[in-house]
């Protein structure tokens, strides 16, 4: 029995879109097993996985920028640069503007801090809040922002 291209197709979709809401589940809880912290990890990267058999760009530059986000979460900062810098990438390669090279910067200002590297921290900070001035969505707008004052709160206290 041959599958169709089109089952594999939602497949991929399907599990990609879970698992990322999963990771999503995982990151909101306020306190997280080790446990759930490597599965974490591993739900970050096959939803990856699954959106580079049928995504586009945004949806690989999304997948790179919470499995930055999962390992800055979990002081990992080493991994959480490495998947940042990817985001960026991925934004640069494809002209995005906006939210999406806002979003990277965020990724990279926060891998930054949790390498306790303050001054790169406060230079991609600043890109990402330039970034987010061009912004029009209101949705998306309020989401960047929340991570920048987030951050922001954190770089200058140290």
């Amino acid at each position: 029995m041959k599958i169709s291209q089109e089952i594999v197709q939602g497949f991929h979709r399907k599990t990609a879109q879970e698992l990322f809401n999963y990771v999503w589940e995982l990151l909101d809880k306020t306190e997280r097993t080790e446990k759930e912290n490597r599965i974490m990890i591993h739900a970050a990267h096959a939803s990856l996985f699954h959106w580079l058999q049928v995504g586009d760009a945004e949806n690989e530059f999304i997948g790179e920028w919470q499995i930055s986000r999962v390992y800055s979460t979990l002081n990992k900062g080493e991994s959480a640069l490495y998947h940042a810098k990817i985001s960026l990438e991925v934004c640069e390669n494809n002209k995005f503007t906006g939210f999406n090279p806002a979003c990277a910067y965020e990724a990279l200002a926060r891998a930054h801090w949790v390498l306790k590297d303050r001054e790169n921290a406060s230079n991609f900070l600043r890109k990402s809040v330039e970034e987010s001035k061009k912004i029009t969505d209101e949705e998306e707008k309020k989401l960047i922002d929340g991570d920048i004052e987030n951050l922001s709160t954190l770089v200058n206290r140290d």
